[in-house]
């Protein structure tokens, strides 16, 4: 991220990011660290990432909607907006959920930490499980469709947070392929 910005900033003339005209040969080239050391570490930094996403969600559902922007410490972008929506919604109707939601088969569909901004850096599948839940409402019965889908395969799209240290989910979309549920 660093580089990109150097490159940037030389495009433009900016002073700081300039490397000296002539390298010495004592100079090495700078070198970005990986933001994981391997695919093992990137599957375990998503899985983190969307569990707390997931508990946070369900909690937050629980407590009927209360305090939404919890939720913004584990996603980005749209997604942060349209979840607290939801939420809030929640606690205008006098909702709340009941239960907690579930997830399997979670893998690593790609994994680009030099994708442009906006894109993700990381993609998984996962099958999500809401069987276990309810929305109901203030006298405990169920708002929901009894001929919902229980089980509903995700593509996840991950960002890193403005440290760079952290996943953030930013995009959950249905998937249509087969195999994840």
């Amino acid at each position: 991220m660093v580089m990109a910005a150097c490159v940037g900033s030389l495009l433009l003339g900016a002073a700081g990011c300039t490397a000296p005209s002539t390298p010495t040969p004592t100079s090495n080239p700078p070198t970005v660290a990986p933001i994981f050391a391997s695919d093992e570490e990137a599957l375990a930094a998503a899985t983190e990432a969307y569990t707390n996403y997931v508990e946070t969600a369900d909690l937050i559902i629980t407590e009927g909607g209360i305090d939404p922007e919890r939720i913004v410490q584990y996603t980005s972008g749209d997604l942060a907006e349209t979840e607290m929506q939801s939420y809030r919604s929640l606690q205008q109707q006098g909702l709340h959920g009941t239960g907690k939601s579930a997830y399997s088969n979670f893998a690593v569909q790609a994994f680009t930490p030099d994708a442009p901004d906006g894109e993700g850096i990381l993609t998984a599948y996962v099958c999500s499980d809401v069987s276990g839940t309810d929305i109901v409402d203030a006298e405990g019965r169920s708002t929901l469709a009894a001929e919902r889908h229980p089980r509903t395969p995700f593509l996840i799209v991950f960002d890193l947070n403005s440290e760079g240290n952290r996943l953030l989910v930013s995009a959950a979309n249905v998937w249509d392929g087969a195999g994840v549920c």
